[in-house]
């Protein structure tokens, strides 16, 4: 057996054309490549980029694409993927996502909605997470379907292997139809006219495309109108007898779940009217489902047959359910940067653009390589921490393109390339989702989507890892 040290460019994407394998010696044994295994030793450092629309891990850089440390030799262990890296990322600034954490939020969705199945939205890149490696993470779990927004969304799960159901939710233009049906996508019909082109697209390619019916009851920006039920289910009739279509569910987005009860159960009626009304028609309607993240954690009555929960699975939403309901989502993302160098300014120094901070006393900051660019909200400037050492240190000055400067003089000893925190836990500290949103005046889908593509993603933990008893 030899120990391979080295792999070229083109020997990595045959490796890599091997979809949804999690085992190194699989996917190269797989491919046939010779004699020899990769061990799967922690120090494997590979970077997720795109190469001719299809996306490939390599190592940084040119030359050798994957280094192994022999001494750090171990046979392959399936409960690792090539995107894990070191403890301490090669990197200045990064994206720390707990693939455990996301696991045990999914279970807890799955056991309190049960009977009701669950469709974990994976649209803007999970967001901003990384839709790939989450989609992998939580297809153990036997998720109904994913939820994405766009057809590009959708092929790129079916690149990478993921054969579950994936649906559709935002409009698609008339163009990418084809896109659906060759990435075998279903999708979200949200009026007549697009509930009949994406038949009539389907009837045109000989199959059968799967629909979802969006009922509007209250969003107002796409769907049916609930109130005219009654006059538009005779042509959902017709355009399904036309043979290019088939009925999945019918649903619809409540708009107030977590703050308006009253509203959110008229909502409910009004779907479940319009269902019925579909159903006398004799329209069969195998699934009705509304349910978001705040709604999961809300009245059961909600759940119907599916829900989809978003941003609970990335550590959202904390404390919005109901007493006695769904349990706080673990937290799922660290954003976290290093030290770049530490200085001591006089009383009176100036800090960053504009000159918005002024020291009164002499004070060490420390410049730490994350900024706006990052996705660290400029509105951060002055009012944002981060942590070092397990310490909280405030922002002084602007939030840079690429740099902010923090105030380490209540954290002694921190030094060029320890770690800054601006979300998530260090110590005994944390920056939650939800302070850090509150902080920037902003929501919490925003901060997490708004991180910087520049950022690499950084995996830790996995399905396997994720045993909590919520079963």
């Amino acid at each position: 057996m030899r120990l391979l040290e080295e792999i070229r460019t083109e020997r990595l994407r045959r490796l890599l054309r091997v979809p949804g394998t999690a085992a190194a010696q699989e996917a190269y044994e797989g491919e046939g490549a010779g004699e020899g295994i990769i061990p799967f030793a922690r120090f494997l450092r590979v970077e997720r980029v795109e190469i001719g629309g299809d996306r490939w891990l390599l190592h940084e850089g040119e030359g050798i694409i994957l280094r192994q440390d022999a001494a750090a030799f171990r046979p392959p262990n399936p409960r690792r993927r090539l995107t894990r890296s070191r403890e301490d990322p090669p990197y200045r600034a990064w994206l720390e996502v707990d693939l455990a954490a996301l696991s045990r939020n999914a279970r807890r969705v799955a056991k309190h909605a049960a009977p009701a199945r669950f469709v974990p939205m994976v649209k803007a890149d999970a967001y901003g997470l990384g839709a790939v490696e989450v989609a992998r993470a939580l297809d153990g779990l036997e998720p109904y379907a994913f939820g994405v927004a766009t057809p590009p969304e959708g092929a790129e799960l079916r690149r990478v292997g993921i054969e579950r159901r994936i649906v559709v939710f935002a409009p698609s233009a008339t163009a990418e139809i084809s896109q659906l049906l060759e990435a075998r996508l279903e999708s979200a019909a949200l009026s007549l006219a697009s509930f009949a082109k994406l038949e009539a697209g389907a009837r045109a390619a000989s199959t059968r495309i799967p629909a979802h019916l969006e009922v509007d009851t209250g969003m107002g920006r796409a769907g049916l109108p609930a109130a005219e039920a009654g006059a538009w289910t005779p042509e959902v009739a017709s355009i399904l007898a036309r043979g290019g279509a088939t009925l999945a569910s019918v649903y619809t987005h409540f708009h107030s779940a977590g703050t308006d009860p009253a509203a959110t159960s008229l909502q409910l009626t009004l779907l479940r009217r319009a269902a019925a009304i579909l159903e006398e028609a004799g329209v069969e309607v195998p699934f009705l489902h509304a349910a978001n993240s705040d709604a999961v954690m809300g009245d059961p009555q909600y759940h119907l047959g599916l829900v989809r929960p978003g941003i609970y699975l990335y550590g959202g939403r904390r404390g919005a359910g109901a007493a006695g309901a769904l349990a706080d989502p673990e937290s799922v993302a660290r954003v976290r940067a290093k030290v770049l160098e530490v200085r001591d300014l006089a009383p009176g120094s100036t800090v960053s653009y504009g000159a918005t901070y002024t020291t009164e006393s002499g004070e060490r900051l420390a410049t730490v390589g994350m900024g706006y660019a990052d996705g660290l909200p400029w509105r951060l400037s002055n009012r944002g921490q981060a942590l070092i050492r397990g310490t909280r240190v405030p922002i002084r000055g602007g939030v840079c393109m690429d740099v902010t400067s923090v105030d380490v003089s209540g954290a002694p000893g921190v030094e060029a390339a320890d770690v800054a925190t601006f979300l998530g836990r260090d110590g005994g500290e944390e920056i939650a989702l939800a302070d850090f949103a509150e902080t920037a005046g902003t929501i919490e889908y925003e901060v997490l989507t708004a991180i910087g593509r520049r950022l690499p993603r950084h995996y830790v933990g996995g399905p396997a890892d994720a045993a909590d008893g919520s079963r």
